[in-house]
């Protein structure tokens, strides 16, 4: 658990994070890891899970193109256990892909307790959409 707890201070989304919550957070993840190629996340499946990138390189597609590559303390998956929808886009690992994978039933009641850790992941979904609506309008 140390090595996992170190892993995720380094990860600039649990910056705001105590010692103890980090410990806490490190506690209910799983770290995998997978080669090249492998499927982690497909459009409309229900999403369970959020992925945490610790080392390699993830790729988003949507509709079968490539939008962007994810690298280490980049995360997904975040959508679908805040709204409990179905996934928005395929992700596979670029490369082999070290993760810590947390489960909703895990991860949502720590998003409750931690609302700067919540903020966060508002902050970036809409950084993203506004990066979405801009390549809409360029087009």
């Amino acid at each position: 658990m140390a090595n996992t707890t170190e892993a995720l201070r380094k990860v600039p989304l649990f910056a705001s994070l105590s010692d103890k919550d980090l410990r806490s957070l490190a506690e209910a993840a799983h770290e995998l890891t997978y080669e090249a190629g492998k499927s982690l996340t497909e459009t409309d499946e229900l999403g369970v899970t959020f992925f945490v990138v610790l080392e390699g390189e993830a790729e988003v597609s949507v509709g079968g193109e490539p939008r962007r590559r994810l690298g280490p303390g980049e995360y997904f998956g975040e959508m679908s256990i805040i709204d409990r929808s179905p996934r928005s886009a395929d992700v596979s690992a670029a490369t082999t892909l070290r993760c810590l994978v947390f489960a909703q039933w895990e991860f949502r009641p720590f998003l409750r307790e931690h609302p700067d850790l919540a903020w966060a992941i508002l902050e970036n979904l809409v950084k993203r959409l506004r990066e979405v609506e801009a390549r809409l309008q360029a087009t």
